[in-house]
């Protein structure tokens, strides 16, 4: 694990009145929220330096829709990367989450295994729902793949389903992976993407129930490529993918946010220059990236029909 990497920052006491992370809880609120919110590091840095009226639009949206915050542990490692300490805006946003009323849950990946096996009867058929996600991650560089090169054995559990009714190899597999996190690797979006790969196979729930919130177009893009890429019988239900700005014209649109200023003020704390987004105008066919100003971007997002932001 690089230097500054910790599964535990130094300073976790500091959060710990804000959030959950027993897993008998973790693994009920998971099956009985209508939404759960899974943030990248970046977009949570982001929302974290936002004012607090600014934000407050965004806690009621989730809030409106019955949702919890997810931070997954690796995605905490990232958070705390610089020093092993989360930053104090970090912990000030997570307060202000859970006293706006939304569960914050602090995860291990590996929880997943019991949320899982709280639906289906073997261990067996909780492992097959890792082995294909991770299968058809496919990133021959990433760390994930170095990690099967120095432990076959968890390559063979894992890609080729050996042990099948092992009840270790959740837990085996995102701690060796952890480990060996590294700075720049993407690895807490990689595991994002195999954590709602997973979860989008729990039965009886809704398309969008799952959702993650990053700005990376890269992560985005995985976890597209992934469901499109999965098996039809392991596809599982969609997931709903948001960055700030299609976040921003969601609020729009359901008259949680109406006044250009605070769009604005949204858009610019996040800004570092113009804002990339994939869409389309009024008149174009397709999608595509367009770059505007925070100013630009706020005046089409209030206009009838003047942007469709997907990403």
């Amino acid at each position: 694990m690089a230097d500054g990497y910790t599964e535990t920052p130094c300073n976790m006491a500091e959060i710990i009145p804000y959030v959950i992370m027993e897993r008998e809880t973790i693994v009920n609120e998971i099956l009985i929220r209508q939404k759960c919110y899974f943030y990248d590091a970046c977009s949570f840095r982001w929302h974290a330096n936002l004012k607090k009226n600014d934000a407050a639009y965004i806690l009621k949206y989730i809030k409106e829709q019955d949702g919890i915050v997810i931070i997954t542990r690796c995605i905490l490692m990232e958070l705390a990367s610089h020093s092993g300490i989360l930053q104090q805006e970090y912990i000030t946003y997570i307060k202000n989450i859970q006293e706006c009323g939304i569960l914050v849950l602090v995860m291990y990946e590996e929880d997943l295994f019991a949320v899982m096996g709280s639906c289906y009867s073997t261990n067996a058929a909780v492992n097959q729902y890792l082995t294909w996600a991770v299968r058809y991650l496919k990133n021959p560089a990433s760390t994930i793949a170095r990690t099967f090169e120095e432990e076959n054995n968890l390559y063979e559990e894992v890609i080729k389903g050996k042990n099948a009714n092992n009840g270790d190899i959740y837990r085996r597999f995102f701690t060796a992976v952890r480990a060996r996190k590294e700075r720049d690797d993407n690895l807490g979006e990689e595991l994002l993407a195999i954590c709602l790969h997973i979860l989008s196979n729990l039965p009886a729930e809704e398309d969008g129930k799952f959702c993650m919130i990053t700005e990376d177009k890269e992560a985005a893009g995985k976890i597209d490529t992934l469901f499109k890429n999965t098996a039809r019988q392991y596809a599982g239900k969609k997931i709903a993918i948001f960055s700030t700005p299609k976040l921003v014209q969601v609020l729009y649109r359901q008259a949680i946010l109406r006044e250009r200023e605070y769009i604005k003020s949204i858009l610019d704390t996040g800004a570092d220059g113009n804002i990339v987004v994939l869409g389309a105008l009024i008149y174009d066919i397709r999608s595509r990236d367009i770059s505007l100003s925070s100013e630009e971007l706020a005046d089409l997002i209030v206009q009838p029909n003047g942007i469709s932001i997907i990403f």
